[in-house]
């Protein structure tokens, strides 16, 4: 489902324009089976978080730059018919939006914004947080979808930059102590030369927020040579805000050359999860920190999806069912998606090693983005550093972030502990977020990588049929309220170990935006409630996601929260790797 010759949208400051309902189509929301959604739906204060590319300065189609932004919400429904309305404090990590409005500064934190949202009956939302930057106004567009009270979905989603994330209720006043203990969080973004990302790693707190261990791993740009394994020093914490709301701050020191120190903004949504974004300005990170309760690398099937960049700059994202028992890997099932190479699966297997908080997970015959002449469908033997954390009601996983020296690939993603193999028994409604990189070609068939957000609501029946509405951000290219189904041929399928497919191969387009109709997946399922995926059909997108069971009327207990680690973006580097190959 991506763009082919697309409409180029100006981006220029002067002539700044909120654009949801562009595209926008009359179809009528469905409620799910469980019950529909209102304003109501979305009450309260909730921590927000997503990141994706700006390109508030540029055109889109021949430069883009990462951006993160973080903050909280305070949502009032309004009565009836009317909308709701919306004060937020956010946190913006944004060298392009910087650059537009000649700000000497990268960051920007607690900026006040403002504004009105609506909730359709199927959970999906829309809504324009207008943000002042100075003497700018800037707004700010979201599209997202509720799967309870307490959790949504939610892209940015207006002509100036998309993004991917999630919307959480927050807990008030979370105390320094409930923070003692251990957290293992992944943060992805780019350096100060724009160049992917990412990190992950463990910290132990004490109670008054100082870490007493940790450790830390980096991929930069394809490159881990001494950056793995990184001792993080005790004069680092993580610290809950002395006003008891706002922004709690974090120090990672792990006194390395390329990154010797890194701060943080923290917005907490309650004690077992935090949200971070970078505020020093020499590079640009964001992500999650779960608690993780001193577990080891879970045993039992396990689940992933990572995305990244291949060895040679393309958009790659791969997903697995991995049998984990012993310290060894067996029985592994793989499918990937790969710019470069295309499509395909394998069977890989491995082992791991566990020390203290962080495990060596290596694989052989997996698919990671390699690429040979002679064998297009290339695997090999690779490394990940992988950090246990637990989330929800009795949920367990480990992020996990590519490691290798010298493949000059970079991928990370999240493995579950899977405790369900089945999907669909009965009507349900799902809520649905993917994210990744559409390749478009222009005029003169040169080939680019822009990236893509989607929200989605569908309901799937026991029989196997599936229907719902979309929306979608392509690189400021914007739909809503489409279909996804205009035939009867949507549907699903799942095997017994929890491997499925979810394919819409005949979506309603805009032909204005010469969009593909076709979305295809393969999905793993994951606790019953949430499900993960990545694109594996060749319509020219790679994306990963996930789609979680909606109840609208679950506002007693939080849903059972996956964390967003957001994709390594593709660089600016992937089309002309991907002309390059072509070539030879």
């Amino acid at each position: 489902m991506s763009l082919r010759n697309r409409l180029l949208f100006s981006a220029a400051l002067l002539s700044l324009a909120f654009l949801v309902g562009c595209g926008s189509n009359s179809n009528k929301p469905t409620p799910p089976p469980t019950g529909g959604f209102t304003n109501a739906n979305f009450s309260g204060t909730y921590v927000f978080s997503f990141s994706g590319e700006d390109f508030t300065a540029t055109n889109a189609a021949s430069n883009t730059i990462f951006f993160a932004a973080a903050g909280t919400i305070t949502a009032t429904p309004g009565s009836g018919s009317t909308n709701g309305t919306m004060t937020a404090t956010i946190d913006l990590n944004d060298p392009e939006l910087a650059a537009a409005l000649g700000l000497t500064s990268n960051v920007q934190t607690g900026l006040s914004a403002s504004g009105n949202y609506a909730i359709t009956a199927d959970g999906r939302g829309s809504g324009t947080l207008s943000v002042t930057i100075g003497s700018t106004s800037y707004p700010i567009g979201i599209d997202f979808v509720m799967t309870s009270t307490n959790h949504g979905l939610i892209t940015r989603f207006d002509s100036n930059g998309t993004g991917s994330g999630t919307v959480d209720t927050q807990t008030s006043g979370v105390a320094q102590t409930a923070l003692e203990g251990s957290y293992s969080f992944a943060l992805s973004g780019v350096d100060t030369s724009l160049n992917p990302l990412g990190s992950i790693g463990s910290v132990t707190l004490s109670s008054s927020g100082a870490v007493q261990s940790g450790i830390q791993d980096f991929n930069d740009n394809g490159n881990s040579t001494n950056l793995t394994s990184l001792q993080i020093e005790t004069s680092s914490g993580i610290f809950v805000p002395a006003s008891g709301s706002g922004a709690g701050t974090a120090t990672l020191t792990t006194g390395n050359g390329l990154f010797p120190s890194l701060n943080f903004d923290v917005w907490i949504i309650d004690s077992t999860h935090l949200k971070l974004i970078e505020t020093d300005g020499t590079a640009v990170l964001a992500g999650d920190a779960y608690v993780s309760t001193g577990q080891s690398f879970p045993s039992g099937n396990l689940v992933f999806t990572m995305s990244g960049d291949d060895s040679e700059g393309g958009p790659l994202v791969t997903g697995a069912v991995l049998a984990a028992s012993g310290g060894s890997i067996t029985t592994g099932v793989e499918n990937w998606n790969d710019a470069v190479v295309g499509a395909g699966n394998g069977s890989p297997a491995g082992n791991y090693a566990t020390s203290g908080a962080r495990s060596a997970l290596t694989l052989t015959g997996f698919y990671n983005g390699g690429w040979n002449q002679a064998d297009e469908s290339n695997t090999g033997t690779y490394t990940f550093a992988a950090y246990p954390f637990s989330y929800g009601t009795g949920g367990a996983g480990v992020v996990l972030l590519e490691v290798d020296a010298g493949t000059g690939g970079i991928s990370a993603g999240t493995a579950f502990l899977q405790s369900t193999t089945s999907f669909g028994t009965s009507a349900q409604g799902y809520g649905l977020n993917l994210t990744g990189a559409a390749v478009v070609e222009n005029d003169e068939g040169e080939e680019s990588s822009e990236e893509v957000d989607m929200i989605a609501e569908f309901t799937a029946t026991s029989s196997s049929d599936v229907t719902g509405l979309y929306d979608v951000n392509n690189s400021g290219a914007l739909i809503s309220d489409y279909n996804l189904n205009t035939g009867s041929n949507a549907s699903y399928s799942v095997s017994s170990n929890g491997q499925g497919t979810l394919q819409f191969p005949s979506l309603q387009t805009n032909s204005s935006l010469s969009l593909i109709g076709d979305l295809g997946v393969t999905f793993y399922t994951v606790d019953g409630t949430n499900n993960i995926f990545l694109e594996t059909d060749t319509s020219g997108q790679f994306s990963v996601g996930s789609f979680q069971l909606q109840n609208a009327s679950g506002s007693s207990a939080k849903a059972a929260m996956l964390p967003h680690f957001a994709m390594v973006h593709p660089s600016s580097k992937a089309a002309k790797a991907r002309q390059n190959l072509k070539k030879k």
